[in-house]
């Protein structure tokens, strides 16, 4: 031990002595060779940011030896990424030429690692910016997502919601927030995905087995949330958003301030949201129950030295969440659906009543970059704590009594070693681990998932051979997981106590060919898997979200799966075209089928709720994807995006449709843009469609769905430095049943009209 200290503490010291210089540059228009004023420069190896002066000069300090990546961006041009060495004290001059560009294509991502523009990357990564939360009207990130094609959302009403990504969803879709894997009980697609815009920068797609980086479940795919920058060096930065929505009365409120200094910086931020009932058919529809209250915090701390960073956040977040309750949905004489909930007086009413969740959730991420001549090393390590309740009716007490009780505790770690570069290669290895305790706290009268310990840890390497119009990417992964559960005492029916291990071999291989310039044809294959969740394993009881009796099997073994994606994408001046194919065969899926009997409920013996199984088989989900975005350069105040997706699943041996497949979907949206009127600058004025096409292709016992066609406007414009947003969503007050809504089931309509004010400002 006493070595081991001595080591680590010349390895500091090391560091902290390294000798520090400066860089500096001219950013400018590459047409015009005009400079760029405020265009944002970011180096991500010592977390520093700052801005080009009116000449489009600029100049960070701080840099150690070693290889760095510097960003750069500007609005209506393509972000630059360019790597450099610093080698000697000596002050770099670095001058870049941005091209220009309306519409952004070639989006800077990180979620393989390495800072590369979406060009260069051997899959696609599809980026969406969290300022599309405010210019689309949306009450949540997940309300986002579905506009990218391929991604759809599995719902229980419009505010609990998790992603589906080709048809994959649940435990299938790893969620990686600040850097690891989000934890929160996501066995359960009513339990929402748990993330709020709190922080937020951007939200990175990735569709498709990735579990080479970020470990097993991520056999879907990936959606990962990508915290802000740092304020820029020497400035303090401070500002709110707040939305209203008239649907359902509510709104939500977020700011926050931030700063940087030389060697330091440091953040906070809150976040509030009140929502009432949904309401469809005008206002002569409450939907009972689907409310929600939330609030949260987030701060965070961190140091810039010239041997890297360090940062360290702390996120506290609150939330009920309304259930709707069966026993409120009935159906009058003529076959309509009626609202009984007599008790509820309240045209609007935002008070927390059972039957609801309650979630508390804390999370501390520390992250680390250390940065060792011409390799880097990444550290990050977290824990959280959720803590989920669910709360039934109880005559006489608005709150009811607490039927489940759930505690989930999460220790991980994340290591990264980029190692030098050799030749052509980019390499980097690294290993990943993860301790999960699931406990049922003392409160709760029923357990569905019994007290549990998962153990997880792998170990791999993925390497990129690029050249200037050629990149394959290949790696390799290993993991070893521990699954121990106890005995169910409080369960509906007791289950025994078991114990199980999953090992597993995952691999991928890529390739991105450019023949000529804005050309781009990609191929890949990869492969995943995921252990049974808990829920799948060992669930004897009512979920009182979906009012149905869910049955599983101790007796499930490990899921794999083997996609192969091929795409081309074309990005020019006029118009960008891309189309993708994909084919996923996954052995021993499991998946959860309505059997088309009825059982007892064992919150009442007297009420009977249909009887869902869960079971497992080979099946094959197949599909594709296409995008089109014209925006002539004759026509520079307006431009046209259009989407279309579609898929099908079936099980491999009786031909059986999957259970709750997203149907087909087709997305446009018309931009306008306009310099100035009066006063108010920089106007975008936006009318698009949601085409969902019926679905006819359903498993035994499920519900087929007509199609619908829903019409959107969108109108955000600036006056000085505050931003002010207008949308309208479901414009038409069109009642429509959508496929992935749980409520379907009751026959419930989805949101009516739902027209949305906002503003952000600065603060300082």
């Amino acid at each position: 031990m006493t070595k081991f200290l001595s080591v680590l503490v010349f390895l500091v010291a090391s560091f902290t002595i390294q000798a520090q210089t400066s860089i500096k540059g001219t950013i400018t228009n590459n047409e015009t060779s005009q400079p760029l004023e405020g265009a944002s420069i970011y180096v991500s190896a010592i977390n520093k940011a700052t801005a080009t002066d009116t000449l489009g000069n600029f100049r960070l300090s701080g840099f150690g030896k070693g290889f760095y990546s510097i960003q750069v961006s500007f609005v209506g041009f393509e972000t630059e990424v360019e790597t450099f060495e610093i080698d000697d004290e000596q002050e770099l001059n670095l001058n870049i030429a941005l091209e220009p560009q309306p519409y952004a294509f070639n989006e800077v991502v990180v979620a393989a690692a390495y800072e590369k523009p979406q060009q260069e990357e051997t899959f696609k990564i599809d980026v969406i910016p969290k300022q599309q939360l405010a210019k689309t009207g949306g009450m949540s990130v997940m309300d986002i997502m579905p506009r990218t094609p391929g991604v759809s959302a599995v719902s229980t009403g419009p505010l609990v919601s998790r992603p589906v990504i080709r048809g994959l969803s649940s435990n299938r879709v790893l969620t990686v927030v600040d850097g690891i894997r989000f934890e929160t009980q996501q066995w359960d697609d009513e339990h929402g995905i748990g993330i709020n815009e709190l922080g937020l920068d951007h939200i990175e797609i990735i569709k498709g087995p990735s579990s080479l980086l970020y470990g097993p479940e991520a056999m879907g795919g990936i959606v990962r949330f990508v915290e802000e920058k740092p304020a820029e060096v020497g400035t303090m930065e401070a500002d709110m958003e707040a939305m209203a929505y008239s649907n359902n009365r509510g709104g939500r409120a977020e700011a926050g301030v931030k700063s940087s200094m030389e060697k330091f910086n440091w953040g906070v931020s809150a976040l509030g949201k009140l929502l009432s009932d949904y309401f469809y058919d005008g206002f002569n529809f409450r939907v009972p129950n689907t409310r929600l209250l939330e609030y949260g915090a987030k701060g965070f701390a961190g140091i810039n030295r010239s041997w890297g960073n360090s940062k360290l956040s702390y996120t506290f977040n609150q939330a009920f969440y309304g259930i709707l309750d069966g026993k409120d949905i009935v159906k009058d004489e003529d076959g309509r659906i009626i609202n009984i909930d007599s008790l509820e007086k309240e045209k609007f009413p935002f008070e927390t009543e059972a039957p609801y969740h309650g979630v508390i959730d804390h999370r501390i991420i520390s992250k680390t970059t250390l940065l060792a001549g011409a390799s880097t090393i990444k550290a990050t390590l977290g824990y959280q704590n959720n803590h989920r309740t669910e709360n039934e009716e109880l005559a006489g007490n608005k709150k009811g009594y607490t039927y489940l009780d759930m505690i989930l505790k999460s220790y991980t770690y994340d290591v990264k070693w980029l190692l030098p570069e050799m030749g052509h290669f980019h390499t980097i290895v690294g290993s990943q681990g993860m301790h999960k305790s699931n406990t049922n706290g003392g409160k709760g009268t029923t357990q569905l998932i019994p007290d549990a310990e998962i153990n997880d840890v792998g170990i791999f390497g993925v390497s990129r051979w690029e050249e200037e119009h050629f990149n394959l990417s290949i790696g390799a992964r290993y993991d070893h997981r521990n699954l121990d559960t106890e005995e169910s005492p409080l369960a509906a029916v007791i289950q025994p106590a078991i114990s199980r291990t999953y090992d597993n071999l995952s691999y991928s291989f890529g390739v991105a060919y450019e023949p000529m310039e804005h050309l781009i044809f990609r191929a890949s294959v990869a492969t995943g898997y995921r252990s049974p969740n808990l829920n799948e394993l060992m669930s004897n009881g009512v979920k009182l979200e979906s009012q149905r009796y869910e049955v599983g099997s101790p007796n499930f073994v490990k899921e794999t799966n083997t996609e192969l994606d091929t795409s081309i994408a074309y990005e020019g001046k006029q118009f960008s075209l891309e189309g993708s194919l994909f084919y996923n065969g996954i052995n021993d899926y499991i998946y959860i089928t309505p059997t088309g009997q009825e059982t007892n409920s064992n919150l009442d013996p007297e009420v009977m709720v249909p009887l869902y199984e869960f079971q497992q088989h080979d099946a094959t989900i197949y599909g594709c994807e296409i995008m089109l975005n014209l925006h002539p350069t004759g026509i520079s105040w307006g431009h046209l995006e259009t989407s279309l997706s579609s898929l099908k699943g079936k099980l491999a041996d009786g031909g059986e449709y999957l259970y709750q497949m997203p149907p087909t979907k087709w997305n446009s949206d018309l931009f306008i843009t306009w310099d100035h009127w009066g006063k108010l600058t920089e106007w975008t004025f936006n009318i698009g469609t949601n085409t969902s096409f019926e679905q006819h292709q359903v498993a035994s016992n499920e519900m087929e769905t007509p199609g619908y066609t829903l019409v959107h406007l969108g109108l955000d414009t600036h006056y000085r430095k505050m931003e002010f947003f207008l949308n309208a969503n479901n414009l038409l007050d069109h009642k429509y049943l959508d496929h992935m809504s749980r409520f379907r089931s009751y026959e419930i309509y989805s949101p009516g009209r739902n027209i949305s004010l906002g503003i952000k400002m600065p603060l300082l």
